[in-house]
């Protein structure tokens, strides 16, 4: 790894931190309460390491996430993924505080599915919106789609997502603290084309 290397992630996380502060202000909107975004660090992955690193996440999960994706394609046609990764638990009180609901039931309804996407839609916004300042590309994206993932099915993460930046992402509210991770996968002459020189860790 190159001394170069760290500063660079140093600065996205930087990047990445100023653009959850504007997710935050929106999600304060949505609930009528202050809401806290912060970005504890930002690393390169490749498959295997993501996978550990959503394993960590799971282990305050009862066995599943909730995974929100959608598809982003740059403005000179590259296409990747990029996903939201929450704890399920976590991810049924943010939502729930979202709508007003009281905790009625373990499952997610449509309408927390719902409210869910557009939480997930909001944060990979910000997200993906730092990462294309930093490097100056423009990003479109699909609706977004939500999912229940375990073990078993890698976490919803599609099988040919092999590098991936890794944003770890805590959100606070009044008495709640959920940690997440936000997932762009880097694909050949995107954001990060010098990512296959360094070695990866999540």
């Amino acid at each position: 790894m190159t001394p170069a290397h760290p500063a660079r992630l140093g600065a996205l996380a930087g990047s990445m931190t100023r653009s959850v502060h504007g997710a935050a202000l929106t999600f304060s909107q949505i609930v009528s309460e202050r809401v806290g975004m912060s970005v504890s660090h930002v690393a390169l992955a490749d498959r295997e390491s993501l996978q550990r690193s959503l394993c960590a996440l799971d282990e305050f999960s009862g066995g599943r996430l909730c995974v929100v994706a959608q598809r982003m394609r740059t403005a000179d046609g590259q296409a990747a993924e990029a996903l939201l990764a929450l704890p399920e638990e976590g991810a049924l009180l943010i939502v729930r505080r979202m709508l007003g609901l009281a905790d009625v039931s373990d499952e997610l309804t449509e309408l927390e599915q719902d409210a869910l996407a557009e939480a997930g839609s909001i944060v990979i916004g910000a997200c993906s919106g730092g990462l294309a300042g930093a490097f100056g590309w423009k990003v479109e994206a699909t609706q977004p789609r939500v999912a229940l993932s375990s073990r078993d099915c890698a976490f919803g993460v599609d099988e040919s997502l092999q590098n991936a930046l890794v944003t770890h992402l805590h959100i606070h509210l009044s008495g709640l603290r959920v940690e997440g991770r936000v997932v762009l996968e880097m694909v050949a002459d995107t954001a990060l084309p010098a990512a296959s020189r360094y070695s990866l860790s999540a």
